[in-house]
């Protein structure tokens, strides 16, 4: 192999890592610019280029990827601003499954779904930033309102659906199916075993979706969301979150095929709840207070010695 053609090799596996649009006019421009330098190199000693300098030179200008990198930075598969969301995404659905794969028993099964959840967490990510890329106004950036503020109609609504799902739904599944369906399908299969309906299981999370829809009143009555019912919420919807895949451990209902199939769905609605907290958690992490303190408000006139 001659110095010319590892020169030609070399840029064409330069050219391989570039967009095609740039490709040839670049190939051309290095390809020149990396022979000059061997020519110029090779009469500074005395002597007529050969393989040894090219790979020489070649070397110097490093691996083919990161000679193209001078000419055209690659964008990174995931967006950096989406690395949050993405572990957000990648951790939430790791609870989700590990709750899943502890109520199925069959480990190898969550295993494969983790994998799977990642692939598709990386595939939608890079599609994301590829659509931004190439079509910036599409997801341009908006003002929303005071994420605390509350709609107090809407707050009074969320309390009445919570009171008759899920409140009025895990207390009397019968009564509740009865009247959804206005009696006409069989209930007896929901009746709840005489051992939950006493344990302390069923009580305490009854009192927890009752304290849920009551925290509605409250932020209705306020018109907005504040640091403790903030952090009530938080702690409610995370309780919740462990004690709903405890019920799939017992026996909920009097029918053993009502037990069989309402263990998949308990895992799943804790899955839900845990998902929510890691949610609102991360929203109450990178909260942005943009009230001063009181040591910092000035009287009137006062200017900032930012702008002083």
């Amino acid at each position: 192999m001659t110095a010319d053609e590892v020169i030609e090799s070399y840029v064409r596996d330069v050219g391989a890592c570039l967009p095609r649009r740039m490709r040839q006019d670049t190939a051309l421009e290095l390809k020149a610019l990396l022979t000059d330098d061997l020519v110029a190199h090779a009469q500074s000693l005395g002597l007529s280029p050969d393989r040894e300098m090219a790979i020489a030179l070649v070397k110097g200008f490093g691996r083919p990827s990161e000679a193209a990198r001078r000419y055209h930075e690659r964008p990174a598969l995931i967006d950096a601003a989406d690395t949050h969301h993405f572990v957000i995404w990648a951790l939430g659905g790791t609870v989700a499954l590990a709750i899943l794969m502890a109520l199925d028993g069959r480990r190898e099964l969550g295993q494969d779904l983790f994998l799977q959840w990642l692939g598709l967490l990386v595939i939608v990510f890079a599609l994301a930033a590829w659509c931004r890329r190439h079509w910036p106004d599409a997801l341009r950036w908006t003002p929303r309102p005071d994420p605390d503020l509350r709609s107090r109609p809407l707050a009074v609504l969320a309390c009445a659906a919570t009171l008759a799902f899920p409140v009025f739904m895990y207390a009397a599944p019968e009564t509740f199916a009865r009247t959804l369906f206005l009696g006409n399908i069989p209930t007896d299969g929901l009746a709840l075993a005489a051992e939950f309906r006493q344990s302390g299981l069923r009580i305490v999370t009854l009192g927890l979706l009752t304290a849920s829809a009551l925290l509605y009143v409250v932020v209705a009555v306020q018109g907005r969301r504040v640091g403790w019912s903030r952090a009530t919420e938080l702690g409610l919807t995370g309780l919740l979150g462990l004690l709903f895949p405890a019920h799939a451990g017992i026996a909920v209902f009097a029918s053993g095929t009502a037990n069989s199939i309402s263990v998949p769905f308990f895992g799943l609605i804790g899955a839900i709840y845990l998902l929510t907290l890691m949610y609102e958690a991360w929203h109450e992490w990178t909260r942005v207070s943009l009230s001063r303190p009181a040591s910092a408000k000035g009287g009137p006139g006062t200017v900032p010695h930012s702008l002083a």
